[in-house]
């Protein structure tokens, strides 16, 4: 059999005895999520709810539950936020290039500090790849107060030498076109 295509994650979880947020489940369609987290509902006594994400290497979506009650993921997945790691330089270099950002994707790009909600499809920061992590954790029970959500669905993460290389060559055309 092959590898699932998708993962489920549990991003909050305030139900059952000892509060524990089950691993990552492997599942091989939406459906089969969908499944899972009826079957998680149907177990569930007040007060417990959860929040769950299903993705894929590039579209998540995300779904409520509560005793009897799980919401249903939408059919169609969105694209998840786009994180562009890199050093100071990389990022300073990238700012520089914002008229090459929005001739390539339109928009401005944003820098994440590691602690504001993600809303935008492609973000850039210093943050090394275990900070990132750290922050895009789903937040435990024990962490409520400490720790906020910064994400439903988990980002994808990219090296900023990436987009570098996208907006470098996107600023040659620019320049060409001007000229």
């Amino acid at each position: 059999m092959s590898a699932a295509p998708y993962t489920l994650r549990f991003t909050e979880w305030r139900c059952g005895h000892h509060g524990q947020r089950p691993a990552d489940i492997p599942v091989h369609s939406v459906e089969q999520a969908q499944l899972i987290l009826q079957a998680i509902a149907n177990a569930m006594s007040q007060p417990g709810h959860a929040r769950a994400a299903i993705f894929n290497e590039t579209a998540g979506a995300c779904a409520y539950a509560t005793d009897d009650f799980a919401e249903a993921f939408p059919t169609q997945l969105t694209s998840r936020t786009v994180i562009y790691h890199g050093s100071n330089e990389e990022i300073a270099e990238l700012l520089k290039l914002a008229a090459a950002f929005d001739y390539a994707y339109g928009g401005e790009l944003e820098q994440w500090d590691g602690s504001t909600y993600l809303d935008g499809m492609e973000v850039i920061t210093t943050l090394t790849t275990p900070e990132i992590e750290a922050a895009i954790a789903p937040v435990e029970w024990w962490d409520e107060g400490r720790r906020f959500h910064v994400c439903e669905t988990p980002p994808v993460l990219k090296p900023a030498a990436e987009l570098l290389t996208e907006l470098r060559e996107a600023n040659e055309d620019l320049v060409r076109g001007a000229a």
